[in-house]
């Protein structure tokens, strides 16, 4: 159906507004560019007159700013190459001061900006050549202190072998018999007048260089003359006293070495003719800092009276601009107001009501038609565009409405699939042909329900479907599996799938039939094949069970008798140490019986002043033995396989293995090296872990004993981030190649005297603490073994 549209269209009306609304805009416009014209005007006056001015102003301050940075850096600076980049960067900022100066040449304030600026410029580079000079003089002055330091050491140098030959003629006194007592005492005499004249002249030439520190450091607070007149007095102390020094051969080094320490630092000589200058130059270089300054305040004052006068002139020009400004405004908003007050009328009288309210009506009738309701009553009318689109959207449902029926019934009918429909309440309203033939029914008419088609046995739960609380009308779908008897007798098994659907404005439910009778029969047989494999399978795990206790068992008589063998390793280590051992012991035994005597005979003669060194020697002694007993007597003791891994200090238990092996290692005078000097934390056990390097250390020594080099080295390698390697190599002459390969088999040994269960042990701990042993050869030939652990994570 289709309506002829007339003159009085929305596309005219629409017209019609959009040429009053372009007026409207039209003279918005043309009031704003009169106002932005003399704004414009305004503005050109601002750049011409007031602009030039603050733009110097400005670039003045900024380069004073920069200006007084560099002088703070050259007066900072000692660098004489970095002086000469400042200095050219000094003359750079002048140069755009200068600039700057030039710009405003026709000002009032020029000539004195001008000048001044001058005067500045000659300041800066006196200034900057004060500096210079200053950091030359500070230079010497740095030069002739550190000679000052060196002669002061060499002189301390110089006293040291006198003041031990006077300590070794007072030990020989000492130990001189009493029989020459009158003159034994004569001679302590002299060698004390000799000591306390070498601690005197130390405790003067000390002195006498702690003043000129003092001196050189407090220069500018302290009168130079009066330190140096200090300094003078305690020169002419020191030589009096060193010329007792004269009759000592030896000495010479030393007079010469205090004449040059004395002629450095005597009044009126090197040391003092620099600090004098320092101080005149600082004192110079302090005025022309206060001229600078000054020089600098006075050209900020004439700025900022420069910017005070283009600020006035800038508030005049403001206040003309704001009055333009309220004006064209006041004009704006009122031809505004008046333009939103005709788009308020059009909005509401011709868009909202005209056009927009009837489209929301018809795009609600879409949404209705869209979402399925074809009964839905469309409310759109008119005589216009949307008026003629209500009209034609009627016809449309009216059409669909007659094909939806039509193709629902020919899809049910001749679809391959059984199916029945039937509304909210059971009764049936249709039935397809495949669907009849699974039935055994000949027709169907809409007077069956859907419970009535099944067997008596499902009709109590069909029934149930189709209540209100019902499962279908809850959820909206539903299936189940029924059973039927076909006419040979035999069971037939139906999938019923139950869908909601809406059809045109009612609800209907479509119910899918699907013959599941070879899957139902697979299932029960599998059901009864499950039954019978769980029974076997309930058997052999009840037999897993039993053999997992036994193997359990053996696994822990087979852990006994490794910590028994284990053990027992431990036992050979220390067996094959123990001569050692005893000659490690009796080298501290006999040093403490020499210093017992020694303490005894000092006692006798009333010498107490080495008693206390012999003390504290005899308790160092005894707790080295005591440390070397209590670390055999913690790698002796056994060990549980089940004990838990824990953070390990890898230095640690090396130095606890090297201490162990010392004392075998020094008869045998073979060198061990440890070049692991810093923590490195792995999970292990301790003493599992010593026994490992204690065995391995056992075995290069074996190596190395006939041997002219004999050495062993540890070191750390390369290895991920989650692993320590650890590698102990020696000196000998390596494996060989015929027996490497069955070393870590239990009794296979190279040794003349062994028991070959060192290296299946070591590798029995380290599978314990989860690690790696490898063999191989250092770049000399030596044998080379490797140790791969884990790293300890926190």
């Amino acid at each position: 159906m289709i309506r002829c549209v007339k003159n009085n269209t929305i596309g005219n009306r629409l017209t019609s507004a959009i040429i009053l609304m372009a007026f409207l805009t039209i003279s918005v416009s043309v009031i704003a560019a009169l106002t932005w014209q003399q704004l414009s005007q305004q503005i050109g006056t601002i750049t011409n007159d007031n602009m030039p001015t603050l733009r110097s102003s400005y670039r003045l301050e900024r380069s004073t700013a920069e200006l007084q940075a560099a002088l703070t850096a050259l007066d900072m600076n000692t660098n004489p190459l970095k002086h000469k980049t400042i200095k050219k960067n000094i003359v750079s900022i002048l140069n755009a001061i200068r600039q700057s100066i030039d710009n405003i040449s026709s000002l009032y304030y020029y000539p004195k900006i001008k000048s001044g600026q001058q005067l500045l410029i000659a300041n800066i580079d006196s200034y900057i050549a004060l500096l210079q000079q200053r950091n030359t003089l500070r230079f010497s002055l740095k030069q002739t202190e550190n000679t000052i330091k060196w002669l002061h050491q060499d002189l301390i140098d110089e006293l040291q072998p006198l003041r031990l030959e006077i300590e070794w003629q007072m030990m020989q006194l000492l130990n001189t018999p009493q029989q020459l007592q009158l003159k034994h005492d004569t001679n302590i005499k002299n060698i004390m007048a000799e000591f306390s004249v070498i601690q005197t002249i130390t405790v003067n030439v000390n002195e006498l260089h702690q003043l000129i520190e003092d001196s050189i450091l407090h220069r500018q607070q302290n009168d130079i003359n009066t330190s140096f007149d200090a300094i003078a007095k305690k020169i002419l102390q020191l030589n009096k006293i060193s010329k007792q020094l004269n009759n000592y051969p030896s000495t010479i080094t030393y007079r010469q070495l205090q004449q040059e320490f004395t002629q450095l630092v005597t009044p009126n000589g090197h040391l003092q003719k620099l600090l004098i200058q320092d101080n005149i130059n600082n004192i110079k270089i302090t005025q022309t800092q206060r001229n600078i300054r000054n020089q600098l305040t006075q050209q900020e004052n004439i700025i900022q009276t420069l910017v005070g006068h283009a600020d006035n002139a800038l508030a005049k020009l403001n206040g003309k601009t704001r009055r333009s400004i309220w004006i064209g405004n006041l004009i704006l908003f009122g031809v505004v107001f008046i333009t939103i007050i005709l788009s308020v009328i059009l909005s509401i009288y011709l868009v909202g009501r005209g056009i927009v309210k009837r489209l929301n009506l018809l795009g609600q009738d879409l949404q209705a038609i869209a979402s399925g309701n074809l009964n839905a009553n469309i409310q759109t009318t008119g005589v216009d565009e949307i008026g003629i689109l209500g009209d034609n959207l009627r016809y449309f449902c009216q059409q669909m409405q007659e094909i939806q029926n039509s193709n629902a019934l020919n899809l049910i009918n001749n679809t391959q699939a059984s199916i029945i429909t039937c509304d909210l309440n059971g009764a049936v309203e249709s039935v397809n042909p495949q669907a009849l033939k699974q039935l055994n029914f000949c027709n169907v008419t809409k007077k069956h329900q859907v419970w009535n088609l099944f067997n008596s046995s499902t009709l109590t739960t069909l029934q149930h479907l189709f209540t209100a609380n019902g499962p279908l009308m809850t959820n909206g779908a539903y299936n189940m599996t029924v059973k039927l008897v076909a006419k040979n007798g035999h069971g037939l098994y139906l999938r019923l799938d139950f869908r909601t659907f809406t059809q045109g404005n009612d609800d209907k439910v479509i119910i899918t039939m699907t013959d599941i009778t070879e899957q139902e029969n697979t299932t029960r047989w599998l059901e009864s094949t499950v039954a019978e494999k769980t029974q076997s399978l309930t058997i052999r795990n009840q037999q897993l069970r039993d053999e997992i206790e036994d193997r359990k068992r053996i696994e822990g008589d087979l852990i006994e008798t490794q910590d028994e063998l284990i053990q027992a390793a431990k036992m050979a280590v220390v067996g094959q140490t123990m001569t050692s051992l005893a000659h490690e012991l009796n080298q501290p035994l006999s040093a403490i019986s020499t210093r017992i005597f020694s303490a005894k005979l000092a006692l006798d003669h009333k010498k107490y002043e080495n008693l206390p060194t012999n003390l504290t020697k005899i308790d160092d002694l005894v707790t080295r033995m005591s440390k070397l007993i209590i670390n055999f007597r913690n790698f002796a003791k056994k060990q549980s396989a089940t004990k838990p891994l824990s953070k390990v200090d890898i230095q640690d238990s090396i130095k606890q293995a090297l201490i162990l092996v010392e004392s075998r290692a020094k008869v045998q005078k073979t060198t061990m090296v440890n070049t692991i000097d810093y923590p490195l934390y792995a999970l292990a056990d301790q003493v599992q872990l010593e026994q490992i390097l204690i065995n391995l250390l056992v075995n290069s020594c074996d190596a190395v004993a006939n041997c002219k080099q004999r050495e062993i080295t540890i070191i750390q390698l390369n290895s991920p981030s989650n692993k320590i390697r650890l590698a102990v190599y020696d000196s000998g002459d390596g494996f060989d190649a015929a027996i490497i390969n069955k070393l870590f088999i239990p009794f296979t040994t190279t040794k003349d005297v062994g028991l070959g269960l060192g290296l299946s042990i070591c590798g029995s701990i380290m599978t314990r603490l989860k690690g790696e042993i490898f063999l191989a050869s250092n770049l000399t030939g030596g044998a080379m073994v490797v140790l791969e652990l884990n790293k300890y994570d926190k």
